[in-house]
């Protein structure tokens, strides 16, 4: 079965018996505890998080990736933008990018990060995986690209594959971005825009793993979607915004991949190689 090679494994959930959002995340970490003989024990690279599907087609598992990308300045010459974060209070555009291109950053789903930390190298596709629909909101605040040298009057943000493909909204052999675009110099908070292909003509087929990225993104006449100009949180200039106050990029990339064959423990057989029906039943009448 085609997995996120920093996935050990899909734990399936069925239609039906899910309470959870279903969530793409997955870490492994290395522990020691005293065992039943008082003895310091060690076990290494064990799984503490993983990520879930829902069988919701025989013989298809789907997945969903969710994540978000801090707007408010990028740190030069980075694509992490948790590096923004370590500059000092008040770091603003003075000393740093409009935001062109980061890593997707996949929140962790517990509230205490030494348990598991969030993931920061973005969303990868695996090979084998048909992916089907992306999208990205504008959430906590507008953006802007006024004062950016050759600023774009309708600013963009894509979530999609590496842009030097030439890829447009429209699905094709090399995949397909959602692409948010705003008007004058402006992204409001709250915009979105979703690209769906929902059917076997049309559905992206990833041939290698492959990072979804949120960037900056401008049309490219004859090319579909090149490298924007940026935009920022003009909030940002003089502080730096934490929490609630941020603007950020909601990502979403959502992918089929083809289950596994079924395993001798997907069967109920019976002990010792009994067939129930001879044993408990009878078709003499009595």
């Amino acid at each position: 079965m085609a997995i996120n090679p920093a996935q050990i494994a899909v734990a399936k959930i069925y239609p039906g018996n899910y309470t959870n959002v279903l969530r793409y995340w997955h870490s492994t970490s290395s522990f020691s505890f005293l065992n039943e003989n008082g003895t310091n024990e060690t076990y290494t690279n064990q799984p503490i998080g993983g990520p879930v599907g829902v069988v919701f087609r025989p013989g298809w598992i789907a997945q969903q990736a969710v994540g978000y990308v801090d707007l408010s300045y990028q740190a030069s010459s980075s694509t992490n933008q948790l590096d923004y974060y370590t500059q000092p209070y008040g770091s603003g555009q003075a000393s740093n990018q409009p935001f062109k291109a980061a890593d997707v950053i996949i929140p962790s789903p517990d509230a205490y990060k030494d348990v598991r930390a969030d993931i920061t190298d973005g969303i990868t596709v695996p090979s084998g995986a048909y992916v089907y629909r992306v999208s990205v909101r504008l959430d906590g605040g507008d953006v802007i690209s006024s004062g950016i040298a050759g600023a774009q009057a309708a600013p963009a943000l894509g979530v999609g594959p590496a842009l030097s493909s030439g890829l447009t909204t429209a699905p094709s052999p090399s995949g397909f971005f959602a692409n948010l675009v705003g008007s004058n110099s402006r992204i409001e908070n709250g915009a979105f825009v979703s690209s769906n292909a929902w059917n076997d003509a049309n559905m992206h087929v990833v041939t290698s793993d492959t990072k979804y990225r949120l960037y900056s993104t401008a049309t490219v006449p004859g090319s579909g979607l090149g490298l924007g100009s940026g935009v920022y949180d003009p909030r940002a200039q003089a502080n730096k915004l934490s929490g609630k106050n941020k603007a950020l990029g909601i990502c979403e990339v959502c992918w089929l991949i083809p289950d596994e064959a079924p395993k001798r423990d997907d069967l109920a057989l019976q002990p010792a190689g009994l067939v129930e029906s001879n044993v408990y039943t009878s078709t003499v009448p009595s």
